[in-house]
């Protein structure tokens, strides 16, 4: 009986053991851990990408295994030095078996690294004989990012390859692609010697336009919004213009635009537009800071199909410590060519300098260009009373009649490097419809130069004046006052102009002029020198110009490059500190 209720015990025993080692993670029958003794970046490689490391925990692992898996190693190391740029690495294995767990010992001498001796672009095809593609070669050639003397790494090799396919096929010749390429590697001397070859295919041009997605508002509308015509010739910058102008009316909230890059239908590839349509009703809301004018609250509402008819409704609360506005949009649904009119209306209280203004605007535009920088015929009509120091009350109007004309060209939309942006504003009121009868002009521009591969140079400049008897009875929206993280840095918001009982208002005559040195630190990390100045003042010619200078930090984002900058005005013999997001064109 003793004997038997010893067996069931037993019987019982090996079943809880069965059962705890199947509860329990399976660990290999031999146990090892990988020991790795490299440079930091390829010691990183390595532990991620070899095999030994990763089987390391395989219940079949044996000491036949083990070995298979340690030349393996070897041979892996070997060949993740070569794609860093070390092809003459020396790689020592060994296992240590003298303990629990066994220790595999990798010692990688990766040597002198190889680096780049020459680059050899070469353009095949129709291209190489094209002279409107030859800036886009030269641009292709000036890009290349593995540049003679730097380190060869296989993924910046096969990156470089690529960007510059991407600039020979931004322009013309869509289907352009890597016709051959090598990389031949002299041991003796650690030089790379680069040749690339760029076969551009044929010219294409804007075919069909095929556009799909749409439920709610029509294939025409898509249309009405596209920069190109059929028979245009091919340009990568137009689709993404037209993809952004799409997407910032509102309607959609997804677009995909591409053409067809067979080479068989080059003369009229089909342009095909694929769309997902935006919710019909849209709010948000958002608090943000700036040094210009401290902590913000932002609310907008809008309806991008008012009573089904493609009429867009805008609203926009702004709310800071110098300024509050709300300001109501109607827009109509886009015409052939690009063409819009809006209809607005504004209501604005500011604080700024110790002048207090109360501003009502009612207003329309008339919007034209299926370009990056539309233009426009403005008429609006300005109510506003002004306070100053708590001493001067005084109210004005103007029905304003105005036309703005703007042309840009950058290779960028978000972040440009290279191209031109200027824009020019002229207009007034006549005697019969204003307080203060005017004519007034302004004008801004911003030049964006490249000074190599991580250095930038931007050239900025703005002017404007009145033409009135005073300035007196001129609402201040059409007078000027500058100064701020976006004009002249080292001063206050709006803090340059002109004095009157205690405060800074606006004047007749201005001028800003900037020039900024960006020194790029990867891709998006940038540290930056400006000097900026400028005036604003009532009449006559000024030589006293406001001057900023100082450096920052550049941070590159989706909406633009974030700044922080520490900037010293002369004029008042102050250091102050400055926050801005993107370029003030």
């Amino acid at each position: 009986m003793n004997s038997l209720v010893r067996r069931c015990l037993s019987a019982v025993r090996l079943a809880l053991v069965a059962a705890a080692l199947a509860a329990t993670p399976a660990w290999a029958k031999l146990d090892y851990r990988v020991e790795i003794e490299a440079p930091r970046e390829l010691k990183a490689t390595l532990e991620k990408g070899l095999n030994i490391v990763r089987w390391r925990l395989d219940p079949e692992m044996d000491e036949d295994r083990l070995k298979r898996l340690v030349e393996e190693a070897v041979r892996e190391s070997r060949e993740a030095a070569a794609t860093d740029g070390y092809f003459s690495a020396r790689v020592q294995a060994e296992v240590d078996s003298a303990g629990e767990p066994w220790v595999v010992r990798l010692k990688i001498e990766p040597g002198e690294r190889t680096r780049v001796a020459d680059v050899d672009i070469r353009v095949s095809g129709a291209a190489a004989t094209d002279g409107e593609a030859r800036p886009y070669i030269q641009r292709a050639r000036q890009g290349w990012t593995l540049r003679p003397g730097e380190p060869f790494r296989q993924s910046e090799w096969e990156a470089a390859k690529r960007q510059a396919v991407r600039a020979i096929s931004g322009w013309r010749y869509a289907a352009a692609s890597v016709a051959a390429s090598e990389a031949r590697i002299d041991p003796a001397t650690h030089a790379a010697h680069l040749s690339v070859e760029i076969a551009s295919g044929p010219p294409f041009r804007f075919g069909e336009l095929r556009v799909t997605g749409t439920k709610r508002y029509s294939d025409a509308l898509v249309a009405n919004l596209a920069p190109v015509h059929q028979g245009d010739v091919y340009d990568r910058d137009k689709v993404v213009l037209y993809q952004r102008r799409l997407l910032e009316s509102g309607y959609f909230a997804s677009v995909q635009a591409e053409i067809d890059q067979q080479p068989a239908v080059a003369d009229s590839a089909p342009f095909r537009v694929a769309v997902i349509e935006a919710s019909k009703h849209h709010v948000e809301w958002g608090i943000g800071y700036n040094t210009d004018v401290g902590p913000r609250l932002e609310a907008r509402y809008t309806n991008q199909d008012v009573l089904s008819s493609a009429w867009r409704f805008g609203s926009v609360l702004n709310l800071d410590q110098k300024i509050e506005n709300l300001q109501l949009d109607l827009n109509t649904p886009p015409r052939e060519g690009g063409i819009w009119d809006n209809i607005f209306t504004r209501a604005r209280k500011q604080d700024i300098q110790n002048q207090v203004t109360r501003e009502l605007a009612i207003g329309i535009s008339h919007n034209y260009g299926a370009t990056a920088a539309p233009s426009a015929y403005i008429v609006s009509a300005h109510a506003e009373d002004q306070n100053i120091s708590g001493i001067i009350s005084d109210t004005s109007y103007a029905v304003y009649f105005g036309a703005r004309k703007s042309f840009r060209r950058t290779d960028a939309l978000i972040s440009p490097r290279e191209g031109y942006f200027i824009s020019g504003e002229v207009g007034g009121s006549p005697n019969a419809l204003s307080s203060q009868p005017f004519l007034r002009a302004v004008a801004n521009a911003s030049l964006f130069l490249p000074l190599g591969r991580a250095d930038d140079l931007l050239l900025r400049g703005q002017a404007g004046a009145v033409r009135s008897q005073a300035r007196e009875g001129i609402p201040s929206t059409f007078l000027f006052r500058t100064g701020g993280d976006q004009t002249v840095r080292g001063y206050a918001f709006e803090s340059i102009g002109v004095p009157e009982a205690g405060a800074i208002v606006g004047g007749r005559r201005l001028i800003v002029g900037s020039v900024e040195l960006t020194h790029w630190v990867g891709d998006n990390w940038g540290v930056a020198a400006f000097f900026d100045a400028g005036n604003a003042w009532d009449s006559g010619i000024r030589t006293d110009i406001a001057t900023g200078y100082g450096a920052g930090v550049r941070f590159r984002t989706p909406i633009g490059p974030i700044r922080a900058d520490l900037a010293y005005g002369a004029r008042n013999s102050d250091w102050r500190l400055q926050f801005s997001v993107g370029y003030g064109f």
